[in-house]
């Protein structure tokens, strides 16, 4: 057996000492590709449903007579209709009820100046956006309760909370006030401007107005002219006369627009389709979210993966779901072909390949963890594109976490679907389609492989449609993605459907998280990330940073990603070339990583695995839960770190801890091959 040694020229060779290491290396190196295997090569001459250019505009705008008339469009029942209710499951009328009954007693939420003022003052965000969403979420709930049950019971609160935020002078969060020219603090009623959440507002106050007009009416005749009059003056008539809104991508700049773009769209579609009396207004503002949605479209990956990760994707890529879906039914349902196209198709399926197990999604970047979407979101947009998958898996998540559920359970369901950062648009369409999804076909999503060639992302588990076993993903993305880390060529590891080697995610939001200081938080830094530190030297942030893809190889007894991390390091690294293989072993149930670098010169190499359960150092490696890390110790030392958790996301994500492992090499070396194993304890 050969043992590692270091040279006298500074050549590290690491090969984990456990009897056969090598023999079965070379085996799997020779024959675990022969089976049928799918090269990064092959992948690049298959057809990626590469993004249409202009296919709203070019599918919508020929269709324009046929755009509804404002009183036509009937997307849903109005309070007091006898038709279209049940498509409500009784046992979710139950729960909505309920939950409106929890609402209908209390104060309302105070957003005060000083509330506001937080995030200039000291960078906290949490505070003032927790009474923002209370407020809406709150009249979301009573308004489905009166539409549901239109006795009164509810009308008097929903009166108090529409106008308390038509009062208000600012319908989004101080965090984005950078928009105006007076910068953040105190919003300026002057300008309004549109960020996430003054549109988001928008939408909730015009479904509001659209399913109980007649009953707010009774209340007082100004309560619908007031919030229609407020959705034109902060909404509608900025969105049609500015186009300097960075995420509308109608600047004339060259841009990479993210989530921002589909998620205010879809919202002004919606206020814009309920609200604008005047035909020719409302077909322009219909055009131009057209114009700017395909903007967005264009800047996608060309195979449906979304850089800013699963979290976003649910406002990103599923959003623009929710401008085709409202844009057909606008259209009386012409218009269709839009779901035919296999780009949406590829748009959607990407959360089904990125699902792990149970709550678990591949988290790499800015990822609040549970990151699972909604499961009536997910089901809506598979059935619209004929993915079974995708809509199989939405039914089936929403036993637990949607309104398939049952009792007590059911109830949190719609309260959690209801408060969704005071969205009414999607609970809104969760609990009209609960009577379908409860009786629709279930079959969770675990996809065996998956490979996403625009952001280096594999994914790979033992076992198709099980979660038994080592499951992996690994992503060589731009250091300069949109809600990225510095954590190109990173990976995670799970084992029988729990986190062990991982990436912990981000925290809670702050002025720090999105400012010039962003790379000193923790969790942003490739040292807390599953790379090596080289000479001291950590992963550097910008676009130009990013691993490059070597190669990707997948099988029926492997499935492997190469990648060269060099380019994601600053010169001062000195690193020539870092090349690393991850390989998912199905045939001998584990995890490789192999490591072979040449730096400039000599110096220390440090290796991270952050862990989710306590790491504690063996004989024979690092044990942490049910999986060994293996190494070889004489030329790695391993430490361990504890990290305590104060901050409320990630504590929420991991408890009280994560820990750090450091494999550090025993002196300092110029060039060098390691290789890691990790197989079950």
């Amino acid at each position: 057996m050969r043992h590692a040694c270091v040279r006298i020229d500074g050549t590290l060779e690491g090969m984990f000492s456990r009897r056969n290491f090598l023999a079965r290396s070379a085996a799997l190196a020779a024959s675990t590709f022969v089976n049928g295997p799918i090269t990064l090569l092959a992948q690049a001459q298959t057809h990626e449903p590469w993004p249409p250019k202009h296919l709203l505009t070019q599918t919508f705008t020929p269709l324009a007579t046929s755009l509804l008339r404002v009183d036509a469009w009937r997307p849903y029942p109005r309070a007091g209709e006898t038709q279209g209710w049940e498509r409500v499951a009784p046992e979710v009328r139950a729960a909505v009820l309920a939950v409106a009954d929890e609402a209908n007693s209390g104060d309302w939420p105070q957003l005060l100046a000083t509330d506001e003022l937080e995030f200039k003052r000291n960078g906290n965000r949490s505070h003032f956006e927790a009474l923002h969403f209370g407020r809406r979420a709150r009249l979301g709930k009573l308004a489905l309760g009166e539409s549901i049950d239109p006795k009164g019971k509810y009308i008097d609160q929903v009166a108090n909370g529409l106008w308390l935020v038509c009062e208000e002078t600012f319908w989004g969060v101080p965090a984005h006030l950078g928009g105006q020219k007076d910068g953040v603090g105190l919003a300026d009623v002057s300008e309004p401007i549109i960020d996430l959440f003054a549109a988001e507002t928008a939408a909730t106050v015009a479904w509001i107005v659209y399913l109980l007009e007649q009953q707010l009416d009774a209340v007082s005749p100004e309560l619908v002219k007031r919030a229609h009059a407020e959705i034109t003056r902060r909404i509608l008539g900025p969105y049609l006369t500015r186009n300097d809104f960075w995420w509308m991508g109608l600047n004339g700049k060259p841009h990479h627009l993210n989530n921002w773009n589909p998620w205010i769209n879809s919202n002004v579609l919606t206020a814009a389709l309920i609200v604008e009396r005047d035909p020719q207004r409302r077909a322009q503002l219909v055009e131009k979210v057209c114009r700017s949605a395909d903007e967005f479209l264009g800047d996608c990956s060309p195979d449906g993966a979304c850089e800013e990760g699963p979290a976003y994707w649910t406002r990103a890529g599923a959003s623009f779901f929710d401008i085709c879906n409202t844009l057909v039914s606008a259209h009386g349902g012409q218009g269709g072909s839009v779901w035919t196209h296999p780009y949406l198709r590829a748009l959607g399926h990407y959360i089904a390949d990125m699902h792990i197990a149970n709550l678990y999604y591949v988290n790499f970047g800015d990822v609040h963890l549970p990151a699972a979407p909604e499961p009536e979101l997910a089901y809506r947009f598979g059935r619209a594109t004929n993915d079974a998958t995708l809509a199989e898996m939405g039914a089936f998540d929403s036993v637990k976490r949607g309104m398939a559920a049952e009792g007590a359970v059911l109830r949190k369901n719609v309260n959690s679907a209801l408060s969704e950062l005071g969205s009414l648009s999607r609970g809104l369409a969760a609990v009209m389609c609960s009577a379908e999804i409860r009786k629709a076909k279930r079959h969770d999503a675990l996809t065996r492989d998956a490979w996403y060639s625009s952001l280096g992302l594999m994914v790979a588990r033992e076992q198709e449609g099980s979660t038994k076993g080592f499951y992996t993903a690994m992503q060589a993305a731009s250091n300069g993605r949109s809600h990225g880390h510095n954590d190109s060529g990173s990976f995670m590891v799970f084992y029988n459907g729990q986190p062990v080697f991982i990436d912990v995610g981000v925290g809670t939001y702050t002025a720090q998280t999105f400012n010039k200081d962003r790379y000193k938080i923790w969790t942003m830094q490739s040292a807390f990330h599953n790379l090596p530190t080289i000479a001291g030297v950590m992963q550097h942030e910008g676009r130009q940073y990013k691993a490059r893809v070597l190669d990707y190889n997948k099988s029926d007894s492997a499935s492997s990603l190469r990648v060269d991390l060099a380019p994601a390091y600053p010169k001062t690294a000195g690193v020539q070339s870092w090349k690393r293989t991850v390989t998912l072993d199905r045939a001998a149930h584990r995890v490789l990583v192999d490591e072979e670098f040449l730096l400039a010169q000599a110096g220390p190499v440090m290796l991270t695995f952050m862990c989710a359960h306590e790491a504690v150092i063996q004989k024979d490696g690092v044990r942490v839960g049910e999986v060994l890390l293996g190494f070889d110790a004489s030329v790695l030392e391993a430490v361990v770190e504890r990290i305590a958790l104060t901050d409320p996301s990630l504590k929420h994500a991991w408890g009280d801890a994560v820990w750090r492992v450091l494999l550090k090499s025993k002196g300092d070396v110029a060039r060098g091959k390691l290789s890691m194993e990790m197989r079950r304890a």
